[in-house]
């Protein structure tokens, strides 16, 4: 339904000495504390375009378009000096003129902030002059919630039904609208009527009904789809991109035109030059050089006949052979015959790649030629994807934002860190951006030698300068879909690459995918490519170098995660308890006792309306003893006496916080229990174990110890299997209803 729309009048204030702003002839940087590089334009408050081009703080996510702010584009001139006015206000809250106002932001706002300001009341000053509004005095409540409510919906597309758009972009909307009104004392153009606040007493949060969580609701990307696309991206990198690499060298190589002769015409002693060079391949047995389908293309459209035996010919590329730059066009016939009988005799083909070592296949193993013979067009595409999958690599190993990813740059990688002990640790200069002031602070993560590989490979891949962002615009959703396609292709399916499925996969969702399982496995899906230990361990030593930097931030992500798996794992375990389904090992006694507390807790009467039996209240009975879990490979560890750790034990540390996973013997050490799901890993142990004891090549006194373990691991599984099979019911307490 429209809102019937009144308008009021108001009175326009009086521009003091015919000047429409406070800020008449302000430099905007210098009123902002913005820098410029030398010699870039600075924007002038009476300009109708502020040029922020040349911003030395910009960071490489911020496009060309967010530092052009067009003013013209509201179609009342009276306007324009009121959003100029507040966009100044939020970029300088310090300035005295804006200090002056009580209910203005104290906080800077950045200019890509400001930008989108800026497009949004764009649309409000627009939409207004279309309704027949001619001063911001006559604006009411209705005209808000008329505008709120059109703006609420995307844009119409023939053929589908128009959606509603989330309410943050909803909230955004509300807020511009509202932003005008505690700045109004500084405009001296015009302004809302004295008193009017659009949706008085309410926040647009409140006025669209958005609600703020603190639960991260970004879903990983699902495992059909992470398995693959690691496994492909991986091969890309370490076995393809050192002879890609290669042969991209000779390719720029072949480009220099160093010694080469430039003539308009040729005489007989030049074009006898080039003659022999095509003889010389006719007399080897080497195809003639072929030329991209793009020149193919531009010669049919230039009247070329399509049967042409010379139409795929890369002439030039001869003619750099004999040292010759360009054959001029007009005397392509002189050279007709010897390239005619040449095509004819070897014929044409690719002229990169035709000496490509083996390679293992990525699917059976099988040694295959990395590549078949192409043209330089096809060499820089196979190139782009690589890089493509160095960026796929290191986004997900790594954990970055899509901002931070755009700040690598080339030479972005740091001087590898030797450590006590032996060992490496490689860095990556970047910056954190979000959360910081405009044009971030410089920052460092520590990444896996994967991930450096990655980097390294992507810096002799690309064409950027040192010092331009290394991947471009980071878009992992159009990267994936684009490489998934590519993978369709004979190039990929010839070395055996396995085809992606459909579906989303961005930046935040890998970011999502790396905490998830860092929290929720000691192994996982990414230890198929990727040693998720040592990721682990990057980013732990990332923390601890710069604790308040990015890669901390990301640490905390993965900790939250953690502590929420472990909640959920103990329920699970408590679940099973009440059906019967007991735990074992040498802490399942403790473990039950622990148990037996909470479930009579459980079955105490519950006095306090606030309080529900549900599953809310199991979580807060076992939330801490979910807090001295830790998940092993073949066990849960509940690390509640460092001086009984086994492991800590044996190494002689009793004083640490964390048990010792890697040195962990669950089947003796009183703080580990089993339960169903570790029953495969057990399972598989015993059989690899029986497979050795049957190998009359083991040395008996190996087979000794074997035998020993071999029994552990199927004691362990009897127990397990004994214990799957419920013998006690506990009380359950009834669930509320969802």
């Amino acid at each position: 339904m429209t809102v019937p729309l009144t308008a009021t009048t108001a009175t326009r204030p009086s521009p003091a000495g015919g000047a429409v702003s406070v800020f008449t002839g302000a430099d905007i940087c210098h009123t902002a504390g913005l820098r410029l590089r030398p010699g870039s334009a600075r924007p002038v408050y009476d300009n109708n375009v502020w040029d922020f081009s040349g911003l030395a703080d910009a960071p490489h996510d911020m496009a060309q378009h967010e530092k052009v702010w067009d003013f013209s584009l509201i179609d009342n001139p009276l306007w324009r000096p009121v959003i100029k006015d507040l966009l100044l206000a939020l970029l300088a809250p310090h300035d005295e003129r804006v200090l002056a106002l009580a209910a203005a932001f104290r906080t800077v706002r950045s200019p890509r902030t400001c930008y989108l300001y800026q497009r949004r009341l764009v649309s409000w000053c627009n939409w207004l002059t279309d309704h027949g509004v001619t001063t911001l005095g006559e604006v009411t409540q209705a005209h808000c919630e008329e505008f709120l409510e059109q703006h609420s919906w995307s844009r119409p597309i023939p053929g589908q039904p128009r959606r509603r758009l989330a309410r943050t972009t909803a909230s955004h909307l509300a807020k511009v609208i509202q932003l005008l009104a505690p700045y109004g004392p500084l405009f001296l153009a015009d302004r809302y009527r004295p008193g009017f606040v659009p949706w008085t007493g309410r926040t647009a949060s409140q006025v669209t009904g958005r609600k703020a969580t603190l639960e991260n609701s970004t879903p990983p990307v699902p495992e059909h789809v992470l398995g693959p696309l690691l496994a492909n991206t991986v091969y890309l990198i370490e076995t393809i991109g050192p002879h890609l690499v290669d042969e991209r060298t000779r390719l720029r190589a072949s480009s220099s035109e160093a010694g080469l002769t430039n003539a308009a015409r040729l005489g007989a002693v030049r074009l006898a030059r080039i003659e022999a060079a095509v003889q010389a391949l006719r007399s080897a047995g080497t195809p003639l050089p072929r030329s991209s389908d793009t020149v193919v293309s531009q010669r049919l459209a230039d009247g070329w006949d399509p049967h042409d035996p010379l139409l795929a010919v890369h002439v030039n590329l001869i003619a750099r052979q004999a040292g010759i730059r360009r054959l001029p066009a007009h005397q392509l016939p002189a050279l007709r015959p010897a390239l005619q009988a040449a095509a004819a005799q070897v014929g044409v083909a690719g002229w990169w790649g035709r000496e490509a070592a083996l390679v293992p296949r990525a699917d059976t193993g099988q040694a295959v030629a990395w590549a078949e013979p192409m043209t330089a067009e096809q060499l820089r595409r196979t190139a782009d994807y690589v890089l493509i999958a160095a960026q796929i690599l290191t986004t997900a190993a790594t954990g970055m934002r899509r901002s931070e990813l755009k700040e690598i740059t080339v030479g972005s990688r740091l001087p590898a860190r030797e450590i006590t002990g032996g060992g490496r640790r490689f860095r990556l200069a970047s910056r954190l951006i979000k959360n910081q002031p405009f044009g971030g602070v410089p920052d460092e993560w520590v990444v896996i030698e994967q991930v450096d590989r990655a980097v390294a490979l992507a810096e002799r891949l690309t064409e950027s300068a040192v010092g331009q962002p290394l991947f471009g615009a980071v878009l992992i959703g159009t990267s994936y879909a684009n490489l998934r396609a590519w993978l369709t292709e004979p190039f990929a399916r010839r070395l055996g690459m396995a085809e992606l499925p459909a579906g989303p996969v961005n930046a935040r969702m890998l970011r999502r995918t790396l905490a998830l399982e860092m929290a929720k496995r000691p192994g996982g899906l990414l230890a198929t490519k990727i040693h998720l230990k040592q990721v682990s361990v990057a980013t732990t030593e990332g923390y601890t170098h710069r604790p308040g930097g990015s890669q901390a931030l990301f640490r905390a992500e993965v900790e939250h995660a953690e502590h929420q798996h472990h909640l959920q794992l103990t329920v699970a375990a408590f679940r099973d308890y009440q059906q019967g389904v007991l735990p074992t090992g040498p802490g399942a006694r403790a473990l039950i006792q622990r148990f037996d507390h909470v479930d009579a807790a459980l079955q105490t009467p519950v006095t306090e309306p606030a309080v529900l039996t549900n599953d809310r209240r199991v979580e807060n009975l076992l939330r801490q003893q979910a807090g001295v879990l830790h998940v092993g490979p073949a066990n849960l560890c509940w690390f509640t006496d460092p001086t009984k750790a086994l492991c800590l034990r044996l190494a002689d540390t009793t004083s640490a916080t964390k048990p010792l996973l890697n040195m962990c013997d669950s089947a003796r050490c009183p703080h580990a229990t089993h339960h169903r799901q570790h029953r495969q890993v057990w399972a598989d142990q015993a059989a690899t174990i029986g497979e050795f004891l049957g190998n009359p090549r083991v040395p008996k006194g190996e087979k000794r110890r074997l035998h020993h373990e071999h029994e552990r691991a199927l004691r362990v599984l009897t127990e397990i299997d004994a214990a799957t099979t419920p013998t006690v019911t506990h009380n359950e307490p009834e669930r509320a209803a969802p």
